[in-house]
């Protein structure tokens, strides 16, 4: 008795850790008509063993593609065709250094006693993460805590960069 085709057993196909490849594998998959089945890694409902160093390896997280049995030539064809292409290219490219964001030379301006807020607040988790940060960044400041609220200043020359940063931190966003 043959199994047929609709209830054929699943063979896996490929497993790995690049979410690019994965993408691609399962598009051209879906673009030839081959069915697959496609599993997270680490989403299964096993519970993964207490042993951080277990002897057989298994990775942790990564993609699972698994064709029916019948369709296994056509599926290893594409896998083949698809890891002898290069790899694309996802460097991001190298961003020109603007004038204005260079860092500034060391004059009287920032050396001087550091007078622009640009922060105040009464988040100490937030002031320590701000202040950490621009210390990362060498810019000097000046913290002053006369009214239960942080103030954070720095010295105009480094206002432009400072406030940069409080902006990425408090607003969470990604830098410009």
């Amino acid at each position: 008795m043959s199994a047929s085709p609709a209830r054929s057993s699943l063979i896996l196909l490929w497993a790995g850790e690049d979410p690019a490849f994965y993408g691609t594998l399962t598009d051209a998959l879906g673009a030839a008509g081959v069915p697959c089945q496609n599993m997270s890694i680490g989403s299964d409902s096993i519970a993964p063993d207490a042993d951080p160093l277990p002897i057989d390896w298994k990775p942790r997280f990564g993609f699972e593609v698994a064709v029916p049995s019948h369709d296994m030539t056509a599926a290893k064809q594409i896998l083949e065709k698809l890891l002898g292409e290069e790899p694309q290219d996802m460097e991001i490219p190298a961003q020109p250094l603007d004038i204005a964001t260079a860092e500034p030379p060391l004059t009287q301006a920032t050396e001087t006693h550091p007078d622009v807020e640009i922060w105040n607040g009464g988040d100490d988790r937030v002031s320590e993460f701000l202040t950490a940060a621009l210390q990362e960044n060498e810019i000097p400041m000046h913290i002053e805590t006369p009214d239960g609220q942080t103030h954070i200043y720095v010295c105009a020359a480094h206002e432009s960069r400072a406030r940069e940063i409080v902006r990425e931190i408090v607003d969470a966003a990604p830098p410009k």
